[in-house]
């Protein structure tokens, strides 16, 4: 029977954090989730009436709470940290030479630009060589969703992914590359619809290994479905 075991508390509160922390407010008091909604919505409310909008049309009354209570429990739910998802480990009974047992993800991410709280959506590809460990396979898209669902940069997010999962496998053996399209892009500005940002961030062998690196972005080209950038 595979023993399964988790990360210390410890290990887990700095998994939160990262080196590249979200900037956070540090004073004034700590709101409930109800007190989010209710303040967002009143604040909500107020833009649009200011847009000219009428607040009392059936079609809108109730959009104030219903993007309130997106914003506190959906698309910005990563600001809260009790949401980190529950991470587990199973002892990694295959490894033989340093490449033949790197793990590989492909994961879809929809996030929010920090600049303009308009979405970013796109795909992280994710590797690492374990360090004695595995991950759940599962574990890995929420601790994405984790870090995309709040106000983001795309560079920002990508390292709180990597450091993220740095912490949490006592490896520096990890490769993370985003690639998104950006709506303060696509739908202001030049409109570009093609666009997509490209980041990468790339730790221990997969920065100093050259074949290692290679190995991870051929990966990206041809083990999922042939899929570029």
């Amino acid at each position: 029977m595979t023993d399964i075991y988790s990360p210390s508390d410890e290990t887990i509160e700095q998994a939160k954090i990262t080196a590249y922390p979200t900037p956070h407010k540090t004073d004034g008091p700590e709101l409930s989730k109800e007190e989010k909604i209710e303040t967002i919505a009143g604040h909500f409310k107020a833009i649009m009436e200011t847009l000219g909008l009428d607040i009392n049309d059936s079609s809108l009354a109730r959009t104030p709470y219903r993007v309130a209570k997106m914003y506190v429990n959906e698309i910005f739910s990563g600001l809260d940290a009790t949401t980190f998802p529950k991470i587990s480990f199973i002892k990694d009974e295959f490894q033989h030479d340093a490449h033949s047992n790197i793990v590989f993800l492909k994961v879809n991410f929809n996030s929010f630009c920090e600049h303009h709280f308009v979405p970013m959506n796109g795909v992280a590809y994710i590797a690492y060589l374990p360090n004695g460990k595995l991950i759940g396979l599962s574990k890995i898209p929420r601790l994405v969703r984790f870090f995309s669902k709040r106000p983001q940069v795309q560079e920002r997010l990508t390292a709180q992914i990597a450091d993220s999962l740095v912490t949490l496998l006592g490896t520096e053996n990890v490769a993370v590359s985003l690639s998104a399209q950006h709506f303060c892009v696509i739908a202001r500005g030049v409109e570009n619809e093609n666009s997509r940002a490209i980041t990468n961030v790339l730790r221990g062998g997969f920065d100093s290994d050259v074949d290692l690196r290679r190995e991870f972005f051929e990966a990206i080209n041809r083990k999922f479905m042939g899929e570029s950038f």
